[in-house]
């Protein structure tokens, strides 16, 4: 199947609609999430949508240009905008790591306040993932590659390091699994403990504590790099003698014989 393109006809969600306009294009994306979540692109219609989000079939094409505009704004829209992480001011100081940190985090919890929608916009990037549209690669190339590199060359930074070796790549991932766990295992989260995304100050508190768990790991792989280092320019000094050197010219004692 071909990767959907997007038509130039369709309506961006930052374009301002009044009321009763973004109303209908939010029903029209929420029941364009379910049917495809549920029943993948090709064998949901235009028609089953706007039958579902009580619309005319018109406004699929009005708001989204076409049925693969809407799949790849159900595809996204929930999700937020990708994360950048050099979208700090190029004049000002430098961020440090945990601001970093603490940007990433907090983009990818944020949408857990969307409740069910997050949850179906999971299932179809699972689905996308069995049936391929394009739009998994896509996404795999411009968002998280992108980021993941980001995030590599900030922690060789922090360990002064000039290439990244395969722990760097080994703490980034670690870095987001803190926070993709919530979505990947999420419902093992649901049965394990609810509460703690069931509102939004304890999905606040939830995130304040990853960043610090994110930031205690980063610790800890400097700390093991630090010893590592000492350790080796230990091995490479050369072995002490046991005996005191002896004075020029001046033989040392012999022992006496038994």
């Amino acid at each position: 199947m071909s990767p959907p393109a997007s038509s130039s006809r369709r309506r961006t969600s930052s374009t301002p609609l009044p009321v009763e306009a973004a109303a209908a294009r939010t029903r029209l994306l929420h029941a364009a999430l379910q049917l495809f979540a549920e029943h993948g692109f090709a064998k949901t219609s235009i028609r089953q949508i706007a039958q579902a989000a009580a619309v005319n079939p018109a406004s699929i094409s009005y708001y989204f240009g076409d049925k693969n505009g809407l799949y790849r704004a159900a595809f996204t829209e929930p999700m937020g905008s990708p994360v950048s992480l050099d979208a700090w001011p190029k004049d000002g100081p430098a961020p440090s790591l945990r601001e970093v940190i603490t940007l990433l985090i907090h983009s990818f919890m944020q949408p857990l306040h969307e409740g069910q929608l997050v949850e179906l916009c999971m299932r179809l990037h699972f689905r996308e993932m069995l049936d391929p549209t394009g739009l998994w690669e896509q996404e795999l190339e411009c968002d998280i590659k992108p980021a993941h590199a980001a995030l590599v060359a900030l922690l060789c930074k922090e360990f002064d390091l000039r290439t990244a070796d395969d722990d760097v790549h080994r703490l980034a991932m670690a870095i987001t699994a803190l926070a993709l766990q919530y979505y990947v295992g999420r419902d093992v989260v649901q049965a394990v403990r609810p509460g703690l995304t069931a509102s939004p100050r304890a999905l606040a508190a939830t995130t304040s504590r990853l960043v610090d768990f994110a930031c205690f790991m980063v610790d800890g792989e400097r700390g093991r790099r630090l010893a590592a280092r000492t350790e080796r320019g230990a091995a490479d000094l050369p072995f002490a003698s046991t005996n005191p050197p002896s004075k020029p010219g001046v033989r040392p004692a012999r022992k006496p014989r038994m």
